[in-house]
């Protein structure tokens, strides 16, 4: 195979190829599985974000009710 082949659609070991052969079932779950772990990692990130930012936007002031100025 060369370097090139395996981006074009029917050739080599490319995924459309891959799924005309039949091998469909364990390429399919390779696939979820990726994209399952991606997906967690992206929601582990958000959470840990939004931990993160907690505390720095209460310092600033910007959480809790809103307060007066009477100065």
């Amino acid at each position: 195979m060369r370097g090139d082949d395996r981006w074009l659609p029917l050739t080599g070991n490319s995924l459309a190829h891959a799924l005309a052969r039949g091998d469909g079932a364990g390429l399919l779950h390779h696939l979820l599985v990726d994209q399952a772990i991606k997906v967690a990692l992206v929601l582990v990130a958000l959470i840990v974000l939004g931990l993160g930012m907690a505390p720095i936007w209460k310092r600033a002031g910007r959480g809790g009710p809103p307060r007066r100025d009477d100065g």
